[in-house]
């Protein structure tokens, strides 16, 4: 049984696509094809159901993933122990949220280049939504994500932190001044929103709905940067996570509201999919990563 084999099943299986694996892995889609039917030959059985376009695994490939996965992270480990971490080389593929990579991507990448020179590094900065479809695809090797914990049946966790989500308004907001807010408070309001899809959007505007309270945020966006400078300047109201505004609360030029019926928490995780295979490298990455997070966001 080739190795060669199983890292090209995995892929299929990650992608579910033939030929997407063909164009990551650098084959032709008929050379897939081949490597896929030699493996169910060495099997004995069917390891991807073929309807038409759309590809699944069988039985015996869901079977089949965990130990493939075991088997070429141990072949990519032998491959590379005698090898030093500096002389190690390939592309690593990382995704982060926008709230988070001014915070901890520059000395985690400083840190990591230290220690792997010849890997390239592509970064790609999105919404947490993408972020985990292509970590689905094989888009992406490893993300760090702002949302609700993860199912362990689909994600690798490397590290996860609880982070309370706030809303902020500027100081010269008349709700500024108010000691406690009902959320009744908050109707007709300027609010500045994340994207649809970030998980702490979703669930306040899920809090605002039970409460049968209108609400009609006038601007959505991706970066939470500039949803904490527009507020800053003018008398707006969003919703955020608190590390992404925490200097400018200590500098007095935004202020968190009291909303005892609005408190919430998200976690920032650090995922990969449950069936990416772990080279040194990805495992490096995450390692950094999780050193500059655990400093950000120290235990209490």
């Amino acid at each position: 049984m080739e190795i060669r084999n199983l890292n090209t099943f995995l892929k299929v299986a990650a992608l579910q696509n033939f030929t997407q694996a063909s164009r990551e892995l650098g084959y032709s889609q008929s050379n897939v094809s081949a490597q896929i039917q030699q493996l169910e030959r060495e099997v004995g059985a069917p390891l991807f159901n073929r309807i038409g376009r759309s590809v699944s695994l069988t039985q015996y490939g869901e079977e089949l993933l965990p130990y493939a996965h075991q088997i070429v992270s141990t072949a990519l480990r032998m491959e590379s122990f005698l090898r030093s971490e500096d002389a190690l080389g390939g592309t690593i593929r990382i995704g982060m949220v926008e709230s988070l990579f001014n915070l901890v991507m520059e000395d985690t990448l400083i840190n990591y280049h230290h220690r792997f020179p010849r890997v390239k590094i592509e970064i790609t900065v999105d919404a947490t939504a993408t972020l985990k479809n292509d970590l689905q695809y094989g888009l992406l090797d490893a993300a760090c994500i702002i949302d609700d914990p993860l199912p362990k049946t689909e994600w690798q966790c490397w590290h996860m932190v609880n982070v309370p989500i706030v809303i902020v308004a500027n100081p010269l907001h008349p709700l500024s001044t108010q000691r406690q807010i009902k959320l009744e408070d908050l109707s007709g309001q300027d609010f500045i929103l994340m994207e649809e899809s970030a998980p702490y959007s979703v669930h306040f505007q899920g809090i605002m709905a039970n409460h049968h309270i209108e609400f009609h945020p006038f601007l959505k966006l991706q970066s939470a940067d500039m949803a904490r400078r527009m507020v800053e300047k003018d008398t707006f109201l969003s919703v955020l996570p608190l590390y992404a505004v925490q200097d400018s609360i200590a500098q007095g030029k935004i202020h968190i509201l009291n909303i005892p019926e609005s408190n919430q928490a998200q976690s920032v995780q650090m995922v990969l999919h449950t069936n990416k295979v772990l080279t040194p490298q990805i495992e490096g990455f995450m390692e950094e990563l999780r050193n500059i997070l655990q400093r950000v966001f120290p235990e209490k």
